[in-house]
């Protein structure tokens, strides 16, 4: 089929093929030469229209555009603030900032508070290393206890020795009541008793002051009061617990103060005894007659355990524990707050007997924010300056009845109405800027805190787990 293919193409006369191609293309050409400007003129008008299509959907979509920004801009200038409301604005700011300063002030100032002693030096570490540095601390502690007692006219109820010199009637101690000698089973209803002479005494007594309390139901009294110096380690920290334990004590203190600032007898105060104040456990009664060191949690904890890291011979006493870690330690803490950088928390228990319908009163009061004096850098001679507190949460409290015939109650005369025991568990917070220039160094390596010269030493004085006294269960 090639092969015919190719006979027919060399048969073809290409000359007279293209002469007559040409001969039709330029007929063609002149007979349709007078349409040729139109064409133009048409494909120009297209080109015109399509191009001025696209440029003016292009114009369009700017000139859009262009409106919603001006809109944008018109809307934009009617709501820019006033000169004056940017200065108004300026000012909320700067005061947020003072805000936020004012509160770290206090919270350093709240842990800058009077010492027990100032002369000798005892913080963060005494000048004289002499035992005489101790006995001052021990007597002007004991002074200071003494001092809270006297600001809330305080008593105890009248002891056996204190009745039977007033009525003459032989006594014996049992459970806090009078046995023996006819008298039968005294009771706590105010007015009443198995024995006049004897219930008269104790009603003279309560007639005399406005809160029964003893000095050593505060576990520190009792054991500056019977101070026997053993080494500077032991009774340095001793020291710093005893410090820390009359800031709580004297919180409390100025609570009772507060609600019963306007009583000048136990059956008009709201709070009407003080039972306790303690760190290692919840506050235990005991026969008023024999208070003092030794009871309440004032023997040595964990069976007479020494605090590791301080040295041989140094036992646990109701010190402060810092608490380190969120288990539980006096109570579940809701706050979740431990030790760190910028806070030191302990936990303590309080145990008052009250009118039952002040019990609100006093934990707000207990919480509120109390005013205290400082000298400036802790020196004898500082700067004296006043400032405010408030560093206490209650994390849990316990409400009993009181049954004014029990033994405990047999020389207490609370008055008519209704008196309940209030126990609490609470924390208590310390800003380390604030106070950690008089912390000593042994208390410091405790805490993990950078010591010069030393690494961080077991935990002697808590981490989470309280030292108990053996037999009593934490208050839960």
């Amino acid at each position: 089929m090639a092969k015919n293919l190719n006979i027919n193409l060399k048969n073809i006369d290409l000359k007279q093929l293209f002469g007559s191609l040409k001969n039709i293309k330029l007929t063609s050409i002149k007979k349709y030469a007078s349409l040729f400007p139109s064409i133009g003129l048409l494909v120009a008008t297209l080109v015109i229209l399509v191009v001025t299509l696209l440029v003016g959907g292009s114009v369009s979509k700017k000139m859009q555009d262009s409106v919603g920004v001006a809109s944008r801009v018109r809307s934009a200038a009617g709501s820019v603030p006033s000169e004056a409301q940017a200065q108004e604005e300026m000012q909320y700011l700067e005061k947020y900032i003072q805000d936020a300063d004012q509160v770290d002030s206090l919270m350093t100032k709240a842990s800058q508070r009077e010492l027990i002693c100032y002369n000798p030096v005892i913080f963060p570490e005494p000048t004289d290393k002499s035992a005489q540095v101790y006995n001052v601390f021990a007597r002007d502690y004991r002074a200071a206890i003494e001092s809270l007692m006297v600001r809330i006219k305080a008593k105890d109820a009248p002891s056996d020795a204190e009745i039977r010199s007033q009525t003459g009637i032989g006594t014996g101690v049992a459970g806090g009541g009078l046995m023996g000698g006819g008298l039968g089973t005294p009771t706590g209803r105010a007015g009443s008793s198995m024995n006049a002479m004897v219930d008269a005494v104790c009603l003279k007594r309560a007639e005399e002051i406005s809160i029964y309390a003893n000095p050593s139901s505060l576990h520190w009294y009792g054991y500056w009061d019977k101070f026997v110096y053993k080494s500077v380690d032991e009774s340095l920290q001793n020291c710093w617990s005893s410090q820390v334990a009359y800031w709580v004590y004297e919180d409390v203190i100025q609570t009772i103060e507060t609600l019963n600032a306007s009583s000048t007898k136990v059956s008009t105060s709201p709070v009407k005894r003080l039972l306790g104040i303690q760190f290692n456990g919840p506050v235990q009664v005991v026969n008023p007659q024999t208070m003092g060191y030794g009871m309440m949690g004032m023997e040595p904890m964990m069976g007479g355990g020494m605090m590791p890291g301080y040295g041989s011979g140094m036992t646990m006493l109701d010190a402060p524990t810092y608490v380190k870690s969120t288990s539980p330690y006096m109570s579940v803490a809701w706050t979740g707050r431990v030790c760190n950088d910028q806070i030191d928390v302990i936990h303590f228990a309080a145990a008052v007997i009250m009118d039952s319908t002040a019990t609100a009163s006093f934990m707000k009061e207990l919480c509120s924010m109390k005013p205290h004096t400082f000298r400036e850098g802790f020196l004898e001679k500082g700067k004296p300056e006043t400032s405010a507190h408030n560093q206490i949460t209650v994390l849990q409290f316990d409400i009993e009845p009181v049954l004014r015939d029990d033994a405990a109650h047999a020389y207490y005369r609370y008055g008519k109405n209704a008196v309940v025991r209030l126990n609490l568990v609470c924390e208590y917070l310390f800003s380390r800027q604030g106070y950690d220039v008089i912390k000593p160094a042994p208390v410091k390596k405790v805490l993990g805190q950078e010591v010069p010269g030393t690494t961080a030493a077991p935990d002697a004085m808590g981490g989470g787990t309280a030292p108990m006294t053996p037999g009593v269960p934490m208050m839960q």
